[in-house]
């Protein structure tokens, strides 16, 4: 089961100081704000997932969205789906299955792609589900409780980067009014 995660930010703290700038400054701000800390957020959730279960960041970055509802929200979303072992890494078969990196699947192959264009990709891996021939499966690796506590930790480190990066973007704004940045 996939629990939503809903992380809600005081911005009181953070509106007292916007309301010292034009709209259209504040606006500007928040926007680079939000932008930013889903950036922040995005790199140290694929940071703590990979520590744990030593998948490539690049991997897991792919698989981490953010999204701008409006000019005041904004959603990070992490899809916790299994992930292909081919992902991980170029598979190499072996006498006893395929290894991919450092990652051992015993009794596992894997397929060629089946035209002589898709000759250059890899091919998938894969397994058998019972003792006969058919069916088989592809070999996924399941990461989504290391994942979602990565995440979870992440959320709640989140408000005191955004207040810290809010900071940062209202300061530039009042030094560009000021005309101090070009």
């Amino acid at each position: 089961m996939i629990e939503k995660i809903k992380v809600e930010v005081d911005v009181d703290v953070a509106m007292s100081i916007l309301r010292n700038l034009g709209k259209p400054a504040m606006q500007r701000a928040w926007r680079r704000t939000l932008r930013k800390t889903s950036n922040w957020v995005k790199g140290q959730a694929a940071k703590a997932v990979a520590s744990k279960t030593k998948i490539p960041q690049k991997v897991l970055k792919s698989r981490i969205y953010f999204f701008l509802r409006d000019g005041n929200t904004g959603k990070v979303w992490l899809g916790l789906n299994p992930l292909e072992a081919e992902r991980l890494g170029k598979p190499r078969q072996t006498k006893s299955g395929v290894t991919v990196a450092k990652r051992r699947f015993n009794h596992a192959w894997v397929m060629k792609p089946s035209s002589k264009a898709a000759e250059s990709k890899i091919g998938g891996v894969f397994e058998r589900v019972g003792k006969a021939r058919n069916p088989f499966r592809r070999v996924k690796i399941d990461w989504s409780s290391e994942g979602e506590a990565a995440f979870k930790t992440v959320a709640t480190a989140a408000q005191q980067r955004l207040i810290e990066l809010l900071m940062q973007e209202v300061n530039y704004e009042i030094l560009k009014a000021k005309g101090n940045v070009g």
